[in-house]
């Protein structure tokens, strides 16, 4: 691992070089020739090696440095100019307070650089520009957790990653797939709430992100996702938590990732997503007794990295992801009826965000950082039928978390905060709970 201090490699110095011109991911692949992935290796030995948290420190640096040169005229402007050559001498060249002065027309010159260039199109993976691999307009998140707040910090997981599956089975969380700084990840860590402990399970036989997982009766379904490759897939795999064991089901009838995942009563429902190659309005259900896909009445909009969550028999989607554009969009699904109809829409567009139901009203939680700062999450109430702000943990960008409700307690882990996170989070949004002791006859 990178450590800080270490020289950059001339690969590494080569891709700084274009970060400092505002290049995105994709276009540093295409003009090194390599892999997305391997860009997002190289910027994270970078910010390790130069101890930089964002692009726009890792490019002051390489100024600093002297391996970025600025403009003539912005150099001309906030630097003065050289002074005389004088003896050499022992003592430094320059006075403390003189280097304040340099140091802070150059962090000035900069900052005008940085700001004068246009802005680079979201990080790319490399599914031909349909999904973002996350990195929003902001630097890494920060977690700010006050006196009165309903967060909690748990023990990390253990591998950081982001476009995960997350499911509640049996007391305990499952973390599976997902993406991290090595690719696609086969990964499967259990949290264990009652100790605070992770610990590994049998990895998930298809290394795979952008997927949810959902625990039905007694088994874990993880359906699709895509390969670091970007390609669509249509496995469905299986996990029993008694056995540690994987099991393969009937596969997806189109070959789906980022779509959004939800259980009602005994079924699987999957919403959305794409094949790779354009966004997807499909509904599809799954019978776990029968092993059968069916096709359901689509929704009212195509769209990506959606969330889904039941409240009161109902399946509500928020949120996602078109074209560069995160959503405000809210539907909601009747499985009795088969149909769709608006609710109200959020009041931030969100992609990638989670979404639980819990004491009768939604939360949706992070999905935010693309299009704009993300500076709250949402509540929604069904009465009111109307969204409101909540307090978020995570400021900036938050995107790819998985999220879970155990216990009346939503989990939020790892995700996307222009760095793969292993962050993991608790919220309990009920002020109380209520516990009604047994009585014997």
């Amino acid at each position: 691992m990178a450590e800080y201090g270490e020289p950059l490699s001339e690969r590494e110095l080569e891709a700084l070089k274009l970060v400092a011109t505002g290049a995105s991911n994709k276009e540093i692949a295409q003009q090194l020739h390599i892999s997305v992935n391997t860009v997002k290796v190289h910027l994270r030995n970078i910010f390790a090696k130069l101890g930089a948290v964002s692009r726009t420190e890792a490019t002051m640096i390489a100024v600093r440095e002297g391996w970025v040169s600025l403009p003539a005229e912005l150099v001309t402007t906030a630097v003065p100019a050289a002074e005389p050559a004088v003896e050499a001498s022992p003592e430094p060249p320059l006075s403390w307070f003189r280097r304040a002065v340099l140091v802070a027309a150059a962090l000035l010159a900069i900052t005008a650089l940085v700001l004068s260039w246009p802005r680079a199109a979201p990080a790319e993976s490399p599914l031909v520009g349909v999904l973002p691999a996350g990195g929003g307009v902001s630097p890494n998140p920060i977690v700010r957790l006050g006196e009165e707040s309903r967060w909690s910090e748990r023990a990390q997981m253990p591998t950081r990653r982001a476009w995960l599956g997350l499911a509640a089975w049996g007391g305990r969380l499952y973390a599976i797939g997902g993406e991290g700084p090595g690719g696609s990840s086969d990964a499967v860590e259990v949290y264990d709430p009652s100790g605070d402990t992770w610990h590994r399970a049998s990895a998930r036989p298809t290394p795979a992100a952008y997927i949810a997982a959902a625990a039905l009766s007694d088994r874990i379904i993880v359906p699709g996702g895509c390969t670091g490759e970007g390609t669509a897939l249509d496995v469905v795999e299986v996990y029993d938590p008694a056995t540690d064991g994987w099991a393969s089901a009937a596969s997806l009838p189109h070959p789906l990732c980022a779509y959004a995942l939800a259980t009602v009563g005994e079924r699987l429902y999957l919403f959305g997503g794409t094949d790779g190659q354009e966004y997807l309005a499909s509904t599809f259900v799954y019978d776990p007794q029968a092993d059968r896909w069916e096709r359901r009445a689509p929704m009212p909009q195509a769209r990506a990295l959606a969330a889904a969550a039941v409240l009161e028999g109902r399946v509500y989607v928020v949120g996602g992801y078109v074209a560069g554009q995160e959503l405000t969009a809210c539907a909601v699904y009747d499985p009795a009826a088969d149909t769709w109809q608006e609710c109200a829409p959020l009041t931030m567009a969100r992609g990638g965000l989670g979404l639980v139901a819990i004491g009768g009203r939604l939360y949706a939680i992070g999905g935010g950082g693309w299009g704009g700062y993300l500076g709250f999450n949402e509540q929604y109430d069904p009465a009111a039928g109307r969204w409101t702000a909540v307090e978020t943990p995570v400021m900036g960008s938050w995107q790819g978390a998985g999220v879970a409700v155990l216990d009346l307690t939503a989990y939020v882990i790892g995700g996307y905060g222009d760095d793969y996170l292993s962050l993991s989070l608790s919220f309990e949004p009920l002020p109380f709970r209520i516990f009604i002791p047994a009585t014997e006859r």
